[in-house]
């Protein structure tokens, strides 16, 4: 039950996290490994992912010092390189970067006081013309008909790989999301259970659906909700290897 209630929240919160990974990303395995500031610690949101078919990962730090000392650091770093950096400050923090080769990296610093500590977010994108390799293909697994794709994110982690589609479709969500049950069915797949309807926390006449499916080592979680007269879904695959 645990993992039909994030799919009922999974809607506002994967749209705030593709906004997040599409602003900046960065890309683990490559030549992008340098590290212009160094920080204290480290989280690993998504070392090894694609975003929108762009090779990626992300990491959250935290650094020594205040916000306006780390971005001078990171400034200083790449002057010495003889890379070019921008930076922008606004309301939103302090957005700097630099373009390597083909390596872009991003570090973005949230609004925060001054102290001895600064934590923010390292992002590199590895700019190339070859196209992506995704190990859920798109073949694995069938979109919902008329759905126009808004973001692509794919996840490696050990032994496990994950796939979400963030999707606009016409129509209403209750019955889009019954007609893609029934195509999932028709190739194959296998009900593995399915949440009660539901209503929207930010907007009460808005209503929802979810549920899950599985072929092999292939699942899907699925969610559909009414926006606007129109479907907001996602598509989240995994395969397990």
């Amino acid at each position: 039950m645990k993992r039909f209630n994030a799919l009922a929240r999974g809607g506002r919160l994967v749209v705030t996290l593709f906004a997040t990974l599409a602003s900046g990303t960065a890309l683990a395995g490559t030549a992008c490994n340098k590290q212009p500031v160094q920080p204290q610690s480290i989280q690993a949101f998504g070392r090894d992912m694609i975003v929108n078919g762009v090779p990626t990962s992300v990491v959250g730090m935290q650094f020594s010092g205040a916000p306006s000392d780390v971005a001078e650091a990171f400034r200083e770093y790449w002057k010495a390189e003889d890379v070019p950096s921008k930076n922008r400050s606004s309301a939103s923090g302090i957005l700097l970067s630099a373009l390597d080769d083909q390596c872009l990296y991003v570090l973005t610093i949230p609004p925060q006081p001054d102290g001895a500590h600064t934590r923010a977010m390292m992002s590199v994108i590895k700019l190339s013309s070859n196209q992506a390799i995704h190990r859920i293909p798109d073949s694995a697994v069938p979109l919902p008909e008329s759905s126009k794709i808004v973001s692509d994110v794919e996840s490696r982690d050990p032994g496990q790989t994950g796939r979400t589609w963030l999707l606009d479709v016409p129509g209403e969500a209750r019955w889009n999301a019954q007609r893609y049950r029934n195509r999932l069915a028709a190739q194959g797949w296998s009900s593995l259970g399915r949440q009660p309807d539901y209503q929207s926390a930010g907007a009460p006449s808005a209503h929802g659906t979810a549920f899950a499916m599985q072929r092999g080592s292939d699942s899907v979680d699925v969610s559909f909700s009414d926006r606007d007269g129109r479907t907001v879904a996602v598509v989240n695959a995994t395969r397990n290897r």
